[in-house]
């Protein structure tokens, strides 16, 4: 593939590059991979009986119509973009951008809240056998291990495109599609990195490299990973793709253009790309997968809570000559819904399955 097309393609947000000299159903094979990842990943929002918005704070609402015991009121896609403008990407440092599409900004939102920030939790340490850390960096390395594992902020530890740039909006290539961080050992920044795998209980620490542009794309990462936690990146393991290498420089070229390429480890295992890869404007697939994921089940909840305004006025014991609005609370994946004029929230609704 060469680069006259790459430059092309770059910027693409809906098409995605994968790059092979030997396995022409590459793309294909990475397509496969991520609509089975996502289908197990099972619904993005996670509908509550127990999660309680701060109701009181939404203020009530009147309204006053002509009768009508099936009138509704409802826009749960308008509810989710104002979560984003004024929770979800603020909590991110970032603020709503009207210029873009509300699919660019729940992009920028799953990329920030959801990968680049770990959430502050406790989570169990991993060390590979080939992790050496610089004497230099052998207290920061201590202190870091255990900020892990009491669960403190990890943030100002992360690239410094989050903290000094404010942009933590902005891809990591390394990120997207291996799913490996970097860690500098000091909040002032390193010469040398802590590279590692984060999940929601445990970080893989995986080696210390220095700062430099080749490490981005270094396959030692993953023949590390294979050697030591095969069963962590095994999903990624495909059997059927013919084993190829590509030289550094050219691992670095496909990187700068937002390509993917499969990695060969030292005994023939192919790996596609750990994190699902990312698109020609170097977003996260995966996000891609969740955006689509989350237009799909706000339409499927509106419909739902719509077939049911009969039920619902009747729970609430609301008159048939005031309209019924319905919103929808969110913290991140929790949600609810909510009548605002009595700052009621409605139940009954988390067993229900979305085909």
């Amino acid at each position: 593939m060469g680069e006259d097309l790459l430059k092309k393609l770059k910027e693409y947000s809906r098409t995605s590059v994968v790059h092979s000299n030997t396995n022409p159903y590459a793309a294909v094979a990475v397509a496969g991979m991520m609509a089975a990842r996502s289908q197990e990943a099972g619904r993005y929002f996670r509908l509550s009986d127990t999660f309680v918005p701060m109701l009181a704070a939404l203020a009530p609402e009147e309204h006053n119509s002509v009768p009508g015991a099936n009138q509704i009121e409802l826009d749960f896609k308008n509810d989710w973009i104002g979560y984003l403008r004024t929770t979800g990407l603020p909590a991110c440092g970032l603020k709503y951008k009207d210029k873009l599409s509300p699919e660019d900004n729940i992009i920028r939102f799953l990329n920030a809240y959801n990968r680049r920030i770990p959430t502050a939790r406790p989570r169990t340490v991993h060390e590979s056998r080939e992790l050496t850390i610089p004497p230099q960096f052998q207290q920061d390395y201590e202190a870091l291990v255990a900020l892990i594992k009491a669960g403190g902020d990890l943030k100002p530890y992360l690239s410094r495109h989050i903290v000094e740039r404010k942009r933590p909006d902005w891809n990591d290539g390394l990120l997207n599609s291996w799913g490996i961080q970097h860690l500098h050992f000091r909040i002032e920044g390193t010469d040398h990195l802590l590279f590692c795998v984060i999940t929601d209980a445990d970080v893989y620490l995986i080696q210390v490299l220095p700062h430099v542009e080749e490490e981005w794309v270094n396959t030692q990462l993953i023949q590390m990973l294979h050697d030591n936690w095969p069963e962590t990146i095994a999903r990624s393991n495909h059997r059927l793709m013919r084993p190829e290498a590509f030289s550094t420089s050219k691992r670095q070229s496909l990187r700068s253009y937002n390509a993917d390429f499969a990695v060969t480890v030292a005994d023939g295992t192919v790996y596609l790309p750990l994190a699902g890869g990312t698109t020609a404007s170097g977003d996260s697939i995966e996000d891609h997968y969740n955006c689509r994921k989350i237009f799909e089940e706000l339409k499927f909840w509106q419909e739902t809570v719509s077939l049911n305004v009969l039920a619902i006025r009747s729970s609430l014991n609301m008159p048939e000559a005031k309209k019924l609005t319905i919103h929808m609370a969110f913290d991140n994946r929790i949600c609810c819904f909510y009548e605002p004029t009595q700052a009621a929230r409605l139940g009954g609704f988390a067993g229900l399955i979305i085909d």
